[in-house]
């Protein structure tokens, strides 16, 4: 676990199983979020896809011919707003009170940053493992309830933005 959330810091993710194809130059060709390498369904939510794993591999062998990545130095991560800026610190506060011991500390920067960040399921869900893990699952189902039927991950499309 990446309690420091040095990689989510470093390409603005919010979430959980995230992807970020580098190619050996060292751009950044694609982003996903909720990239998983196969279909599993949790009762009635279905989530993940067939696809993704033949995408990765198909970039692998191709390189720069897929049609799946962006041309090298074209993708821009995305701006952040300034609360969202001000979330990350905030954040990062919380994670050196927990390794302090002072939960107290941790839990007051850890909400302060979830109200800077509301989209970042990863500062919630950080909270919630290590402040109240016999509720994380029911922490969750009341986040996901405010979505009001958006997706929980954004959707992995294909470069000319078909799902």
């Amino acid at each position: 676990m990446d309690e420091g959330h040095a990689l989510s810091s470093l390409y603005n993710l919010v979430n959980v199983p995230s992807t970020v194809w580098i190619d050996e130059a060292g751009y950044v060709r694609r982003i996903d979020e909720g990239a998983y390498a196969a279909v599993h369904k949790l009762g009635d939510f279905e989530f993940g896809r067939a696809d993704y794993a033949p995408m990765v591999a198909n970039w692998v062998g191709e390189g720069d011919a897929s049609p799946h990545v962006k041309p090298a130095g074209e993708l821009m991560l995305a701006k952040r707003t300034d609360d969202h800026a001000r979330a990350e610190p905030t954040f990062k506060l919380g994670v050196y009170f927990h390794q302090m011991g002072d939960e107290a500390k941790a839990n007051h920067y850890w909400e302060i940053a979830q109200a800077l960040n509301p989209d970042s399921w990863n500062y919630a869900r950080q909270d919630w493992s290590i402040t109240t893990p016999e509720q994380a699952g029911e922490n969750w189902a009341k986040k996901f309830q405010t979505l009001e039927g958006r997706p929980y991950y954004e959707p992995i499309e294909g470069l000319d933005g078909a799902p």
